[in-house]
C-alpha cells in the first residue's frame, strides 16, 4: 500500500536570502496513509502548522518534495492547485473563520458555490451535515449568535461539504471550553472512523494524542520521533520504533491535567505502595511544590513524616528519608535523559555517549556487582535502543535478565525489574521536562 501523503527531505525557509531568514522545516520525511488519524504534536514554533500549510498546498517548500497520491502538489498548474484545495482537502481552524454576515447554512454551502453546484443541492447537503453534527436547528442563525462549540461544529460541517479525502485541523479546539472541546474532538474522531477521512490534527495538547493512529513529534522544525498508538490497529505497516512514556499513558487517564501534574503522579506511583487516598493527595500536593522549588528536601521530609491528622503523609523519618532520596535521584538523573534526547540531532556521537554512560551508571547503582567491559557496551546499546524507542519496556527488561550467551546482560530478574522501573521513571520525567521547558 502506497502512502496518501509523503514528504521527502522537506524544507521551508521564510524570508530566504534576507537578514531575517528562518528555517521553519528541515529534512522532514513523513508518510501518511489513507484512513489514518495523524497528530502533529509540538510546542509553538516547532513547525507543525507550517507542515500542515504545506500539505494544504498554500505554502511552497524551499527544498524537497511533498507528494499527495504520488503527485507533487507544487508542480502542477494553478487550476489543479485550486481543484486540490477545493475537493481533496478540507480544513478546520482554531478561529472558526465563519462569515459573520451570512447564515450558518450559507457558510457551510459556500464552498460548493465555487464548484458549480445548484443552490438546492448545496443547501440540502449543508443542512444534512449540520443535522449530523447537532447544529441543524440553528442553520438560519448568524454565526455570532452561536456558542463557540456550535461554531466549531459548523466549521466541521463546512470542511466536509465537498467530501474531502483529507481533513486538516489546526488547533481546532484551542478556543473552546473543555466540554465543547471534547464534543468537537469526538466528532473529528467519528469522521475518521465512519467516513474513512484521513485526519491530520495539529496540536500542542497531550490529551489529544489518544485519538491518533500515530503521532509525529516536532521540535525546531524537525520530526524528532514517531509514536504509534498501541491501542489502535495500525494502518501503516511498520515495526514499533517508538517510545510511549508513562506521561503519555497518564495523559489518557487524566486528560485535563498539566504535564507538571503528570510528573508528580508518576513520582507518586513510584514511591508509594500501601498509601491511602489521603496520603497520596498530601504527597502529590507536596511534590508539586517540591519540583517547583518552593519546598526544600527538609521541608518535604517534615511533610512526609508528619502525622496524617497534622496534614502530613504519616510515614516514619526513615521511610521519608528513603522516599526523598528516590525522588531527588530520579529528578536529577532524568536530566541526562533530557540532554541525550536533545543532543540526538544536535551534538556529536561521542558527546551523546557521555550521557549514555552516565545513565548506565545511574542504573548500575541498583546492581550489586560489576559487569565486564563487553556487557557494559551491550547495556549501553540497550539504553540507546530504549531511549530512541527501538525496543519497548518489556524487551529492555527481558534483555537485562537474559543470559550473556543469548546476547543479554545476565542480571537477576528482581534487579532487572528494579532497574527497568527506575529507567522508565527517568524517561518519564525527562520527557515531561522537555515539554514543560519548551
Amino acid at each position: 500500500m502506497r502512502p496518501l501523503i509523503k514528504t521527502e527531505d522537506l524544507e521551508v525557509t521564510y524570508n530566504l536570502g534576507k537578514s531575517n531568514e528562518f528555517l521553519a522545516l528541515r529534512d522532514v520525511n513523513i508518510e501518511i496513509y489513507k484512513g489514518e488519524y495523524i497528530v502533529l504534536f509540538g510546542t509553538s514554533g516547532s513547525g507543525k502548522s507550517t507542515l500542515m500549510n504545506c500539505i494544504l498546498g498554500s505554502l511552497p517548500n524551499s527544498a524537497g518534495r511533498i507528494l499527495v497520491k504520488d503527485r507533487d502538489i507544487y508542480n502542477v498548474s494553478p487550476e489543479e492547485t485550486v481543484r486540490y484545495q477545493r475537493s481533496t482537502v478540507g480544513i478546520m481552524f482554531q478561529t472558526f473563520n465563519l462569515i459573520p454576515s451570512v447564515s450558518v447554512l450559507d457558510n457551510v454551502s459556500l464552498p460548493q458555490l465555487f464548484s458549480g453546484v445548484s443552490p438546492a443541492k448545496r443547501e440540502a447537503k449543508a443542512q444534512e451535515l449540520l443535522d449530523r453534527f447537532g447544529v441543524g436547528h440553528v442553520s438560519h442563525k448568524l454565526p455570532t449568535n452561536l456558542s463557540g462549540g456550535q461554531q466549531q461544529r459548523v466549521s466541521v460541517a463546512r470542511s466536509l461539504v465537498n467530501d474531502p479525502e483529507i481533513l486538516l485541523a489546526d488547533e481546532p479546539v484551542g478556543n473552546l471550553d473543555s466540554r465543547s472541546a471534547s464534543q468537537v474532538m469526538n466528532t473529528v474522531g467519528e469522521i475518521n472512523i465512519r467516513d474513512g477521512v484521513t485526519v491530520i490534527l495539529v496540536t500542542h495538547d497531550a490529551k489529544h494524542l489518544p485519538y491518533a493512529h500515530r503521532v509525529y513529534y516536532l521540535e525546531d522544525g524537525r520530526i524528532v520521533r514517531e509514536v504509534p498508538n498501541p491501542e489502535k490497529k495500525q494502518i501503516k505497516k511498520t515495526k514499533d520504533a517508538s517510545i510511549v512514556t508513562e506521561i503519555e499513558r497518564l495523559a489518557r487517564l487524566f486528560p485535563y491535567v498539566s504535564v507538571e501534574d503528570l510528573r508528580v503522579k508518576s513520582l507518586v506511583n513510584y514511591v508509594t505502595q500501601n498509601a491511602n487516598f489521603d496520603q497520596v493527595t498530601v504527597l502529590e500536593n507536596a511534590l508539586y511544590r517540591y519540583i517547583h522549588g518552593s519546598l526544600s528536601n527538609e521541608d518535604l521530609k517534615e511533610i512526609i513524616s508528619a502525622r496524617i491528622s497534622e496534614g502530613g503523609v504519616g510515614m516514619d523519618k526513615r521511610q521519608a528519608t528513603e522516599m526523598i532520596k528516590k525522588i531527588s535521584s530520579i529528578i536529577e538523573n532524568s536530566n541526562d535523559v533530557t540532554r541525550f534526547r536533545r543532543g540526538v540531532l544536535k551534538t556529536p556521537l561521542h558527546y551523546q555517549h557521555k550521557f549514555v554512560q552516565r545513565i548506565r551508571g545511574h542504573l548500575l547503582e541498583l546492581y550489586n556487582g560489576e559487569l565486564p567491559e563487553g556487557l557494559l557496551k551491550e547495556l549501553d546499546g540497550l539504553i540507546i535502543s530504549r531511549l530512541n524507542g527501538v525496543i519497548r519496556r518489556d524487551a529492555f527488561e527481558e534483555a537485562l535478565s537474559r543470559s550473556p550467551s543469548k546476547k543479554g546482560i545476565g542480571i537477576n530478574k528482581k534487579t532487572a525489574f528494579a532497574m527497568t522501573e527506575y529507567f522508565e521513571k527517568m524517561i518519564t520525567q525527562g520527557a515531561a521536562f522537555e515539554k514543560v521547558s519548551h
